[in-house]
């Protein structure tokens, strides 16, 4: 693993390079308050109005961008490594880590390619909205998904990490009649966003996201204590963020997800309806050899999204490709080494 250690650190090395040289070339010039006879003329105040940067605000580094895309070809990567070697389920909280930590409480939970969808669909009526940022960690996970499915979901993705930290490790299983309605709605989520981003209506997907208020306190107090270091001015006593609301839909989530493993993932998100898609035509799709199962249902108790199913007529054990997270955990309890 030492090799794959020393690329990952190369991307992000490579990353930060040319996110800085992207900040030199692209940082507006420093903004000068012109005087009153600059603006005297109808010229002059087009000129003003054209240049004027609020001085209270400031944008935010291009480093950002690179970094970004480093940190989340950094942990699909190691995650493709993971799943192409079969390493065991456990030891997957180390991309997920990284995932949450980045992507979760520095970034605040909103450089994330669920949210992405939204952008996307704004795009295609304003391309020259979409940011490199956005295109690249929109189509990524994707283009991985095409290579060898969900990794993106078990390792890349923050909202599924905090949804496996605090719910329940195995999902109570659902009759069949709801479980199936249920898989709908990521369709209808995907649908619904897209049309209202295209209408300049809302940002739905991120209106669903029952999680976005933890990532907010985690980015809040990240900021604050750089703020504090680095000697700036910071504001004294608690730092609180979001409402009553806000928390209690947190909180029911939480509780929810004790019952159901990863209640927004697999009945919500709609960028998971895409990857699913991708990973029907995988170039490595993961599959059960039927000459060496030997029919015990240890995978199917095992998987956590119930994507092994077992043909009533055949008596055989598949798993379903879209609804498959790669989590390993079919694989890493097979005593037969029976699951590729």
């Amino acid at each position: 693993m030492n090799r794959w250690w020393q690329l990952i650190l190369c991307l992000v090395l490579a990353g930060w390079q040319l996110a800085g040289a992207q900040e030199t070339a692209t940082d507006p010039p420093s903004y000068k308050i012109p005087s009153g006879e600059d603006i005297s003329s109808n010229e002059g105040i087009a000129t003003y109005r054209e240049q004027y940067r609020p001085q209270q605000y400031f944008p935010e580094s291009a480093a950002w961008v690179g970094a970004d895309i480093a940190m989340l070809a950094a942990i699909l990567l190691l995650g493709c490594v993971m799943v192409w070697r079969q390493v065991h389920t456990r030891h997957f909280w180390l991309p997920a880590v990284l995932s949450l930590l980045y992507f979760g409480f520095l970034r605040g939970g909103c450089i994330c390619p669920v949210g992405s969808v939204a952008n996307l669909a704004i795009g295609i009526r304003h391309p020259e909205r979409i940011g490199l940022s956005t295109g690249v960690m929109f189509l990524l996970p994707l283009a991985v998904a095409l290579f060898i499915g969900r990794v993106f979901c078990i390792a890349g993705c923050p909202l599924g990490v905090l949804q496996h930290l605090l719910g329940g490790r195995r999902s109570h299983t659902l009759p069949p009649l709801p479980h199936a309605i249920l898989r709908i709605f990521p369709v209808i989520t995907l649908v619904a966003t897209a049309w209202l981003a295209l209408r300049g209506t809302c940002f739905l997907v991120c209106l669903l996201d029952p999680y976005k208020t933890a990532f907010f306190l985690g980015y809040g107090w990240i900021e604050r204590i750089f703020h504090w270091l680095h000697g700036g001015l910071v504001e004294p006593g608690v730092l609180r963020v979001g409402d009553l609301m806000s928390w209690g839909i947190f909180a029911a989530a939480v509780l929810l997800g004790r019952w159901i493993y990863r209640p927004f993932c697999r009945f919500v998100c709609p960028y998971g309806v895409l990857l699913g898609l991708f990973s029907m035509v995988a170039f490595k799709r993961r599959r059960i050899e039927q000459s060496q199962c030997v029919q015990c249902g240890i995978c199917e108790k095992q998987c956590p999204v119930d994507a092994i199913t077992r043909d009533p007529k055949t008596r055989e054990y598949t798993i379903s490709s879209y609804h498959c997270i790669q989590c390993n955990g079919c694989s890493s309890s097979c005593r037969k080494d029976g699951i590729h």
